[in-house]
């Protein structure tokens, strides 16, 4: 009985490593945009995502993080300087990952309903006992919320139920 439940949980880890080292195909034509460049996580990640061949654009606060990145780099990461404070800067950037991305846009799609999200961050900021966890949206009561209290593995199972799988994925 003992041997059996081993053998079944040592196939478990062994299925699960070998599909948690399969990646996207076509990862030198994908871009990320990731902000925050100049130091820390966003530096990091950067780096990271330039040596598995993605095309890095990295936004830098400043001219010196943004000459730092680029030499610690591949010519893959290109960088732009970014000041999410100014209005003007933001355009700049935004224009400049639309010329540097063409025509293959954004893969997400979201709810035009954004009040839900900001009413519960509204409250969370002006309360004053404010909810230990908010829920923004119907989806969130009564599937995320109630999802998160079960198990990694269950939880796991159930949400990629219904995400998209990759052309080449399992």
């Amino acid at each position: 009985m003992w041997l059996y439940l081993a053998a079944l949980l040592g196939l478990y880890f062994l299925r699960r490593w070998y599909r948690e080292r399969q990646s996207v195909e076509g990862l030198p034509e994908k871009y990320v945009l990731i902000t925050g460049c100049d130091s820390g996580f966003g530096n990091q990640l950067a780096k990271q995502l330039d040596t598995r061949g993605l095309r890095v654009l990295a936004a830098c606060l400043t001219q010196q993080g943004a000459e730092r990145l680029r030499k610690a780099t591949s010519e893959r990461l290109q960088t732009v300087i970014l000041d999410v404070t100014r209005t003007d800067s933001i355009a700049a950037a935004t224009a400049w990952v639309k010329e540097q991305v063409g025509n293959k846009g954004l893969e997400a799609t979201a709810s035009p309903n954004l009040f839900l999200v900001t009413d519960c961050m509204e409250h969370a900021l002006t309360a004053r006992h404010p909810r230990t966890r908010y829920s923004g949206g119907w989806d969130a009561k009564l599937y995320f919320i109630p999802v998160s209290y079960l198990p990694a593995w269950c939880q796991d199972f159930l949400l990629t139920l219904q995400q998209p799988k990759p052309a080449h994925g399992i």
